[in-house]
């Protein structure tokens, strides 16, 4: 049987351990950047806070198995936590204050709670799977909208892409056609979280990693929200998600520019 309760208070606190160090650290001369590959950074920040999420799970839930961006893991087993110690590390570096900890578990491949912290707001989203979706202690809820033009969208296209960017650009220019705004935070789980309180009515981001979605997947969904992943829980997953009507839209959109 879950102990959904324990489980849940170790994501929350995780995810607040992780954010400390990102306060600690944010728009400090002394937070080494470094670079994992063309267009890939990663901050001595991101490195200190996964460090500090995963001794949080291990002392609590020793037997569960985490994978994180910066250490990975195995995620052969039955609880898997999926761990985003600093999710925006370029904005978290530009100074832009969209940034935060992410942090997911999964039971046999389906999210079972997830928490999310924005230290720059000290604003603090979670869910547990069937028990609704909340922000500082309060429940949140995706927003229904009658019309397209009424509608906020957040996209997010990989700097690295691996598919023509031209299917991206085609993409946008469908939505942005019909909706009301588009804009790009730069970071998927906080994305999601938006969502869930009904400041985006939409999401489509492409080429994301499980721990970018683990927990925000979870928290959209209980707060409403559609969400599809067209790949599950692997590397270069695509997300959309949305209100009723929104989500629709979207996915219309995705299907007839990827297939599926």
């Amino acid at each position: 049987m879950h102990k959904v309760e324990l489980f849940l208070r170790v994501a929350k606190e995780a995810s607040l351990l992780g954010g400390l160090v990102l306060k600690e650290f944010y728009k400090r001369e002394d937070n080494k950047v470094m670079e994992k590959g063309e267009k890939d950074i990663y901050s001595l920040a991101d490195k200190l806070s996964e460090e500090r999420i995963r001794e949080h799970i291990q002392k609590h839930l020793p037997d569960h198995l985490i994978v994180g961006e910066e250490e990975g893991g195995s995620s052969d087993g039955d609880y898997v936590w999926y761990i985003d110690p600093l999710d925006g590390t370029k904005n978290y570096i530009a100074g832009f204050p969209i940034f935060g900890t992410s942090v997911g578990l999964l039971y046999k491949g389906e999210p079972l709670v997830g928490a999310v912290y924005l230290p720059a707001f000290d604003s603090l989203y979670w869910a547990a799977k069937g028990g609704g979706s909340y922000k500082d202690g309060k429940p949140i809820r995706v927003k229904q909208k009658e019309k397209l033009k009424e509608c906020y969208v957040a996209y997010g296209y990989p700097s690295r892409a691996k598919r023509d960017l031209n299917i991206y650009w085609n993409i946008f220019k469908e939505v942005f056609d019909k909706v009301g705004a588009m804009r790009r935070p730069g970071a998927a789980a906080i994305d999601l979280c938006f969502v869930a309180e009904g400041i985006f009515d939409g999401l489509l981001e492409f080429e994301l990693n499980p721990w970018d979605v683990a927990a925000g997947y979870l928290i959209a969904t209980e707060a409403g929200a559609k969400v599809s992943l067209t790949r599950g829980f692997v590397k270069n997953t695509d997300v959309y998600a949305g209100n009723d009507l929104c989500f629709a839209f979207i996915e219309n959109v995705i299907k007839l520019n990827l297939g599926g």
